[in-house]
């Protein structure tokens, strides 16, 4: 029978208690199992599940490739050149679909053909020792919540941008992001690179396919729960991330468009910036910092020297 939807697992060094249950939910859609082929891109790893592991665990149709190059969009690009589906489904190796997830992707792909990319919503499971960080942080561990569908073809309507937890991409889009990312290798820096907290790949894939005519969408029938253990909890991790999403926006603004963007400089700015923390608390100063070094820091590493 056609292969329908090819699940692609980027996975780096992955947590086995976690891919296992990554895996068994795989195992557990109500998606005709014949139609679904899944695929785990081995993504540098020092450390990897041995072939005993997925026997346990794995889907009927699965295989394990190589990817040497570090990084999540090489492991993404890997994987859709592996696949064989019309509609690719990107799931991370802490990622857990709801049984109906497969079947509502390729639902949702028949009924909106102008859409290139989907996803929907992430709920946060942390694991026991987790402490459930504030709401001012929990967006920065993907927790998305959709009421009801929105889509769009405009890049900077937010609410319809997919993400990277269970995002669903049309096979015209896999192939064509893929062709640019062969003649425009700087793509590649636009997603986590090992213990690197860089964002944004998704974002691009999104962006590229409203580029190429199509447009981009969030369902709420599509539900992942996303597995969070205790470290990403911990205040100094969620500081590096939210310094790690301001240096991906710069970063993929320079990649876009070729120029890094400039912070305002002038007085009026300055007094602005200095009433607004002087009168928030201690995590929204540690956060506005943080975002300002990740903007300091792609301004020092993308601006050519003077």
């Amino acid at each position: 029978m056609k292969i329908s939807v090819s699940v692609v697992i980027p996975a780096h060094n992955p947590d086995p208690g976690r891919l296992c249950r990554v895996l068994l939910a795989l195992r557990a859609q109500t998606f005709a199992p014949q139609q679904v082929e899944v695929i785990i891109v081995n993504n540098a790893s020092e450390r990897f599940p041995d072939r005993a592991f997925f026997s346990d665990c794995a889907p009927e149709s699965f295989a394990v490739i190589e990817e040497r190059r570090l990084g999540l969009t090489a492991a993404r690009l890997a994987g859709f050149a592996a696949s064989r589906g019309e509609l690719i489904v990107l799931v991370d190796d802490d990622n857990v679909l709801a049984p109906d997830y497969l079947a509502a992707a390729q639902q949702i792909g028949s009924d909106f053909p102008f859409l290139a990319s989907w996803s929907g919503n992430v709920e946060l499971v942390f694991e026991p020792g987790a402490v459930s960080p504030p709401a001012l942080w929990r967006g920065y561990l993907t927790e998305r919540s959709c009421g009801e569908a929105v889509w769009s073809n405009d890049p900077r309507h937010n609410d319809s941008t997919p993400w990277g937890a269970g995002m669903c991409v049309r096979r015209a889009l896999a192939d064509a992001y893929s062709a640019n990312c062969a003649q425009d290798p700087a793509r590649l820096k636009l997603d986590l690179n090992g213990r690197q907290l860089t964002y944004g790949g998704d974002t691009d894939i999104a962006y590229f396919g409203c580029a190429i005519g199509f447009g981009k969408g969030v369902f709420p029938q599509l539900k992942v729960r996303h597995l969070i253990p205790p470290e990403r909890c911990e205040t100094s991790y969620l500081l590096r991330a939210v310094e790690g999403h301001a240096y991906s926006e710069w970063l993929h603004h320079w990649v876009v468009n070729g120029v890094v963007p400039v912070e305002p400089v002038g007085w009026e700015s300055r007094v602005k910036r200095f009433l607004r923390l002087a009168l928030a608390g201690s995590r929204v100063r540690a956060t506005e910092r943080a975002r300002e070094a990740g903007h300091a820091r792609a301004a020092r590493e993308l601006r050519p020297p003077p």
